[in-house]
C-alpha cells in the first residue's frame, strides 16, 4: 500500500463527504425561498420539496421525529446528556436537512477558518470579566429586602386565579364533568389554573427583580382585577334577587361556549369559562380579598419607592455618568459614550426612558431612544420607527452614512439604547461597547444572545464590557429563591397534566431538582465570565449538526493539492498515534467506505439515495474498529469520526516515518494484512446490524418511513464496499 501524507487522507474523506450537497447549493437556494413561504404541515409539495435534492422523503416528518428524539433526550438527568448521544439518536435526514439548508458557525470556528479575513476586519474585540453591581432596592433601606418580599408574595393564595378549587358539592354530575374533563387532553381547568398561580408568583419575583416600578404597576393590576370581579359578584348576586326563578343549575360549561349564550357577563375565566352559579361565592370571595390585602400591603410600601429613592435606577444613572463622562475611545479615535441596557419587561423600560432620557440629554447631552416589541418606541433623536432608531444607535455598523436623504442628522447619534428584548438576536450594534443586563433573564442563553449584539466581528472598539445587575450582593442566595420558586413550577406543571409517569414524584422532583441546579450553575459562570453558547455544556447548536467546519478543511487543503488528491487511487491510508489530549482516539482503524448499492459505481444522481435516511453521509460510510474489535463509533456518528480524523490527522505535513517502519513490520512489508481485513470485516458487521437497527427504528416512527430497497441495504460481506481511503491509528511504543 501507498503512504500519503496524513492530512490528505484526512481531505480525501472530506471531500467524498461534502460533494453531494456542495454540488446542489444553487438549486437548494431556490427552494429555501419556497420552504419558508409555505406549511409543510399541509402543503405536500412543500413538505416534498427536498426528496430529489437532499433525499429528505417529509420535512414535516423529519422534524417531527427529531423533535420526539430531543425530548426524549432533555429528559436525561445531565450527567447523562451527551450531545453525541442526541446526534446518534436523531436521524439521518434532520443531519442531511440542517446541513444543506444551514450556515452555522461558532465564534471558534470563524476564529479558526476565517482568521485573516478576522484580521483585516479588525478581529473580535477583547472581553473583560463582568462587572455585578448589586443596588438596593430603596436607598434609605426602608423598603423590605427581596428575600422577604418573596417571602410575602409565597403567602399569597392568588384565589383570583383559581376559582375551579371552590365549585358547590352539590352541582348537578353532568356540570361538574363539565368542568372536570381535560383540556386538549391534558390538564382539567383545576391544573391549568394552579398553573397560572404559580406563573403569576414568578412574574412578581421577576418584575420585582427587574424594577420596583414594574413590581408596582403589577400589584396595581392585580388589585384592580379583584375589585372587577367584586363588582361582577355584586351585579350577579342583585340579578339572582330580582330572577329567583333561573335554574343556573342547568347550564354547563359547554352551554357557555355557544355564541347565542346570554349569560356571559355572569362567567369567569378565559378559554374554560365558570359561571359565578357555580361557585361558592362566600368563600371563595373571602380568600379573593385576603389576598387584596395583602396586594394593598405590598402596594402601599412600593409608593414611597420614588425615582429618587430607587436604589437600582441611581446606580445606573451613576454607571451612564461614568460613562459621558469619561468616554473610551475606540480604533478610529473617536469617543465612544454608547451604553446598550437590555431588561426583560416593557413596563421597566419605559420606566427608564422616562426617568432618564431628559436626564440624559439636559445633563450630559447624550440623545436616548427607547424599543418594545410592543411598538411603543421613542427617541430623542431622529424618528422613532424600529430601523431609524438602531441605525442611529449604532451609525457606522449599520451604514447610516449610505443613507444620507434618510438621515438629515448625521452629525448626531443616539448613545443611550434601553431595549426590551425584542432585539437581542440577529442585530449588529458593534458600535457599542456597553451591555448592561438592568435585569438578570434566568435562561443563561438569553444573556449570552443579549451580549452578542456588541460582541461581533468588525467592532471598532478594543474591548467590550457587559455589566450585570443582580438583584442580591449573595448570589447563591439569589439563585436558592431562583430554583425554589422553579421547582414549585416545574411539579406543579408534571402534576396537573395528571398524566402517568415512568417515575415515582420523588424521582421526578430529583431529576427537575438536578436539571435547575445545573442552570444555576450555567448562571455562577456567567456571573464571573463571559460565555458562548458553545461553552454551554448541554448545549446543542446548528453547528452540531453541520460539516462546514469540514469543508473548510477541504477548501483549505484543496487550494494547494488538488491535482495530488485528484491522481491519488482509492484504497490509500495514513498512520497516526494516539494523542493524549484525544482521548478517543486509541489504537484501530477508522475507514471510509462506499457503497455501491450494487454493480456499478454510484453515479452523482444517486449520491443521496439513502430513501429511508439512515445514513447522513450516504452512500459513504465512516467506522471506527478499535485493534481488539470493538466499534468505537458507527457510522451514525460521522461528525464524531470526522473530528477524530481531524484531530489525529490534521496539521501533518508529511507521513510520520517512524510510524510507518512500525507499520511495515507488523504487515511484513503490506503482506500480512490479517489483522486490518478482520477489523474490516467488524466495521461491515457493523454497518449491516447499525443499518437495520435504524431502518427498523424508522419503520415503527411513523406512517411516513420508508424501509431501504435491497439495493441500498448494506450486506456484512462487503462485496458492494469500496474501500475509499483508512486511517490507522498505531501505538509508536506497543
Amino acid at each position: 500500500m501507498e503512504d500519503v501524507v496524513s492530512s490528505g487522507a484526512t481531505t480525501k474523506m472530506l471531500l467524498l463527504s461534502a460533494t453531494p450537497v456542495n454540488n446542489q447549493l444553487a438549486d437548494l437556494r431556490n427552494q429555501i425561498s419556497f420552504i419558508a413561504g409555505a406549511d409543510v404541515a399541509r402543503n405536500v409539495v412543500a413538505d416534498r420539496a427536498f426528496r430529489q435534492k437532499l433525499g429528505i422523503a417529509s420535512v414535516k416528518e423529519t422534524t417531527r421525529k427529531a423533535q420526539q428524539q430531543f425530548t426524549l433526550w432533555s429528559k436525561r438527568p445531565v450527567e447523562k446528556r451527551k450531545t453525541r448521544d442526541l446526534i446518534a439518536a436523531i436521524g439521518g435526514d434532520f443531519f442531511k436537512l440542517l446541513d444543506g439548508l444551514s450556515i452555522a458557525r461558532s465564534r471558534r470556528q470563524v476564529a479558526t477558518y476565517y482568521s485573516e479575513e478576522i484580521k483585516r476586519l479588525g478581529g473580535f474585540p477583547t472581553r473583560p470579566a463582568p462587572k455585578a453591581i448589586h443596588a438596593l432596592i430603596d436607598s434609605e433601606q426602608t423598603f423590605l429586602s427581596f428575600e422577604q418580599l418573596d417571602a410575602e408574595i409565597s403567602r399569597l393564595t392568588l384565589a383570583l386565579y383559581h376559582p375551579s378549587s371552590k365549585l358547590r358539592e352539590d352541582l348537578p354530575d353532568a356540570v361538574r364533568a363539565g368542568y372536570e374533563v381535560k383540556i386538549n387532553g391534558v390538564f382539567t381547568q383545576e391544573g391549568r389554573e394552579r398553573i397560572l398561580i404559580s406563573m403569576m408568583k414568578i412574574n412578581f419575583l421577576k418584575r420585582l427583580e427587574s424594577s420596583v416600578d414594574s413590581f408596582r404597576l403589577t400589584l396595581q393590576r392585580t388589585i384592580d382585577k379583584i375589585d372587577r370581579l367584586e363588582k361582577r359578584i355584586e351585579a350577579f348576586e342583585s340579578h339572582q334577587e330580582t330572577n329567583p326563578e333561573i335554574d343556573f343549575d342547568s347550564l354547563t360549561p359547554d352551554d357557555f361556549e355557544d355564541p347565542d349564550f346570554e349569560g356571559e357577563d355572569f362567567t369567569i375565566g378565559g378559554r374554560k369559562r365558570i359561571h359565578l352559579a357555580h361557585i361558592k361565592l362566600p368563600e371563595w370571595l373571602k380568600e379573593v380579598r385576603n389576598d387584596r390585602t395583602q396586594l394593598q400591603f405590598l402596594l402601599k410600601k412600593t409608593e414611597v419607592i420614588k425615582p429618587g429613592r430607587d436604589g437600582k435606577l441611581m446606580e445606573l444613572k451613576s454607571l451612564i455618568s461614568a460613562k459621558a463622562n469619561s468616554p473610551t475611545t475606540n480604533r478610529d479615535g473617536k469617543q465612544n459614550r454608547k451604553i446598550l441596557i437590555f431588561t426583560a419587561f416593557s413596563d421597566t423600560a419605559q420606566y427608564l426612558y422616562r426617568e432618564i432620557a431628559s436626564w440624559a440629554q439636559e445633563e450630559l447631552g447624550i440623545h436616548t431612544a427607547l424599543v418594545r416589541g410592543d411598538g411603543g418606541n421613542q427617541a430623542s433623536l431622529g424618528r422613532n420607527d424600529y430601523d431609524s432608531i438602531l441605525t442611529n444607535f449604532s451609525p457606522m455598523s449599520k451604514r447610516r452614512s449610505e443613507q444620507a436623504n434618510e438621515f438629515e442628522d448625521q452629525g448626531q447619534e443616539i448613545d443611550l439604547l434601553i431595549a426590551t428584548d425584542c432585539i437581542s438576536e440577529g442585530q449588529n450594534l458593534q458600535d457599542c461597547d456597553l451591555l448592561v443586563n438592568y435585569d438578570i433573564h434566568w435562561n443563561p442563553v438569553r444573556i449570552i444572545q443579549r451580549f452578542g449584539r456588541i460582541d461581533r466581528i468588525g467592532s471598532r472598539n478594543d474591548s467590550v464590557q457587559l455589566v450585570n445587575f443582580w438583584p442580591v450582593a449573595d448570589l447563591d442566595r439569589y439563585l436558592g429563591v431562583k430554583h425554589r420558586v422553579e421547582s414549585r413550577m416545574a411539579l406543579v406543571d408534571l402534576s396537573a397534566t395528571q398524566a402517568d409517569n415512568l417515575l415515582d414524584p420523588s424521582q421526578l422532583e430529583d431529576l427537575i431538582k438536578e436539571d435547575l441546579l445545573f442552570r444555576d450553575k450555567q448562571l455562577q459562570r456567567l456571573r464571573d465570565e463571559i460565555l458562548d453558547l458553545e461553552d454551554l455544556d448541554d448545549s446543542v447548536s446548528l453547528t452540531d449538526f453541520s460539516l462546514d467546519e469540514f469543508r473548510l478543511d477541504l477548501l483549505r487543503f484543496l487550494e494547494a493539492n488538488r491535482s495530488d488528491l485528484e491522481e491519488s487511487p482509492e484504497g490509500i491510508y495514513a498512520l497516526v498515534s494516539p494523542r493524549s489530549e484525544v482521548p478517543i482516539g486509541q489504537p484501530g482503524a477508522l475507514f471510509c467506505l462506499r457503497h455501491r448499492g450494487g454493480e456499478g459505481t454510484p453515479t452523482p444522481a444517486s449520491l443521496s439515495s439513502d430513501s429511508a435516511g439512515l445514513n447522513p453521509l450516504a452512500p459513504y460510510y465512516l467506522v471506527y474498529v478499535l485493534d481488539d474489535g470493538t466499534v468505537r463509533l458507527t457510522f451514525a456518528q460521522p461528525k464524531q469520526a470526522m473530528m477524530l480524523l481531524r484531530d489525529l490527522a490534521a496539521d501533518h505535513p508529511r507521513a510520520i516515518e517512524s510510524l510507518c517502519n512500525l507499520f511495515d513490520a507488523k504487515t511484513s512489508d503490506g503482506a500480512d494484512m490479517e489483522h486490518y481485513n478482520l477489523l474490516m470485516s467488524k466495521a461491515l458487521a457493523s454497518i449491516e446490524s447499525t443499518f437495520r437497527r435504524k431502518a427498523t427504528s424508522s419503520l415503527l416512527s411513523g406512517r411516513d418511513a420508508v424501509l431501504p430497497t435491497a439495493k441500498e441495504t448494506p450486506d456484512a460481506d462487503g462485496n458492494d464496499f469500496d474501500l475509499v481511503t483508512w486511517l490507522v491509528i498505531v501505538d509508536p511504543e506497543p
